[in-house]
């Protein structure tokens, strides 16, 4: 599923392309978005700017409109000159701009927003953003998570775009274990120190994401398994394998309402409330 980094990458990649462009046709390919009117509404704006607000992006134009995609669990965006022959397998929708195209697959999830017409309650709701500019992860997450049910368990928590906009469920078991806590935690457990190491840890992986692109990058902090690979997962996706750092077999479960999939190591990550290791399975 794509994460934060995804759309800070895509939005950097359109800024860098398609800002300043002219979109001198608007394809809508996919009838999902038909009923959107987005060529007749869309065709001819003059593109000024391309951001990220957690797993949301938004093009804006020079009217004042703004186009609003988020990509779910399988969409993408791709940004390529329109001399190259757009891929049309999967493709739901084209801007073409005087030089560049930007190409969006399998992604029915668009709005197109006039002027006048806020942004969504998705995103109006949205918690602080650990890619924006201006926003420190450590501070950051040490005040969003102070403000939560402290009965809440971290793994879930982390996931709440309402409390830190873009982590994802990859992100959230890498950064868990890189910081030592328990997904199963409970918020009212965690240290200062704790609620810190969470942000900063979440913001370097997502910001290595940004950089590297492809699979999630793995960084090695400081006495843990010198020899790791960039792109090496720690737990994520390796239930029932050896922790890459003390050889424990990796616990997985799932969590919180959407049941997304916990990836743990018992020792690694003990349980700060009875001091064994993680919720049992």
């Amino acid at each position: 599923m794509p994460e934060g980094q995804v759309s800070h990458r895509n939005a950097r990649d359109l800024r860098a392309t398609l800002v300043g462009e002219r979109l001198t046709l608007v394809e809508v390919v996919h009838p999902m978005l038909e009923p959107k009117r987005l060529r007749e509404r869309l065709e001819g704006d003059l593109v000024t700017g391309a951001q990220a607000r957690g797993k949301h992006h938004l093009l804006r134009t020079e009217p004042g409109r703004t186009l609003v995609s988020h990509l779910k669990m399988s969409g993408q965006w791709r940004v390529q000159p329109v001399t190259r022959p757009a891929r049309r397998a999967g493709l739901f929708l084209r801007l073409v701009g005087e030089r560049h195209q930007a190409l969006l697959y399998r992604c029915p999830t668009v709005r197109l927003l006039e002027p006048w017409e806020p942004l969504p309650p998705a995103i109006a709701r949205l918690g602080p953003d650990l890619l924006a500019d201006g926003v420190a992860g450590g501070p950051a997450a040490a005040s969003a998570l102070r403000r939560v049910d402290p009965d809440r368990a971290v793994g879930e928590v982390l996931l709440d775009q309402r409390v830190l906009a873009g982590i994802g469920n990859a992100y959230k078991n890498e950064t868990c274990f890189l910081a030592g806590v328990s997904p199963w935690r409970p918020v009212e457990s965690l240290t200062e120190a704790e609620c810190h190491a969470l942000g900063e840890i979440a913001a370097d992986l997502m910001s290595a994401g940004v950089e590297h692109g492809g699979p999630i990058g793995t960084y090695v902090p400081p006495g843990i398994g010198a020899g790791a690979r960039v792109g090496t997962k720690w737990v994520h996706g390796r239930a029932n394998r050896p922790c890459r750092r003390c050889g424990e077999p990796i616990r997985s479960r799932g969590q919180g309402d959407d049941n997304r999939t916990a990836y743990w190591c018992p020792t690694c990550q003990p349980d700060g409330a009875s001091g064994a290791g993680g919720r049992p399975a």
